[in-house]
């Protein structure tokens, strides 16, 4: 037990280092000051678990009270923030690389919140309601991002871009079906790989799902 737990909170402090990153390099796209980018890789980083936290009657939510992963993200989020002040020519030189980063850290931080998503759930009553769940689980993935576009005045990633909620979604089955057959921890790791390759194989080959019009 005591492995099990240490590994899903390595999970948690995975995904909350990796939206931080995601977070933080959207804020410097966006040209926020120090701030701005501390402000938007918290969102980022928190704002699924809020959400998630709300939904199952969890006040104050959980983060208010982590002496972990606040720090985390914000030593992230600075330390990102300075990365791009120090070589800035660089940085700003390989826009290419730089949105490729983020999307590997975006995708890494939605495989590990949905695990910790459909997890609280379970633990939450709604083990034998497996779609609760896995909203739940999608939730927690996504919240966080919905809340940073809808901050710089874009239409949120699950909305428009490669396969995003189906990614959350999958991986939360993953999760689902796998927990009562191995050890969490396990089932963790298979979720966060599952949704991780779906969301690389639809940015490389360009999967969305057709608009209406």
């Amino acid at each position: 037990m005591f492995v099990t737990d240490t590994i899903i909170a390595a999970v948690e402090v995975l995904g909350t280092v990796a939206y931080a990153v995601s977070g933080a390099m959207v804020a410097i796209e966006k040209r926020a000051d120090f701030f701005g980018v501390l402000f938007l890789a918290c969102v980022t980083a928190s704002g699924g678990g809020i959400l998630r936290d709300l939904l199952l009657g969890h006040t104050p939510p959980r983060i208010f009270f982590d002496a972990v992963n606040v720090p985390a993200m914000l030593l992230t989020a600075t330390a990102v923030y300075f990365i791009a002040r120090r070589w800035k020519e660089r940085y700003l030189g390989n826009t290419r690389l730089i949105d490729t980063i983020d999307n590997v850290f975006d995708a890494l931080g939605l495989g590990a919140f949905t695990a910790l998503g459909v997890e609280y759930a379970m633990e939450s009553g709604l083990a034998d309601n497996c779609p609760a769940a896995l909203v739940v689980g999608m939730l927690t993935g996504i919240g966080g991002g919905v809340v940073r576009d809808l901050l710089i005045s874009e239409i949120p990633k699950v909305l428009r871009k490669h396969i995003y909620a189906i990614a959350t979604l999958c991986g939360g089955l993953v999760y689902y079906v796998l927990v009562s057959r191995v050890d969490a921890s396990l089932a963790a790791l298979a979720t966060i790989g599952v949704t991780f390759a779906i969301r690389m194989l639809a940015t490389h080959y360009r999967w969305n799902l057709p608009p209406a019009i």
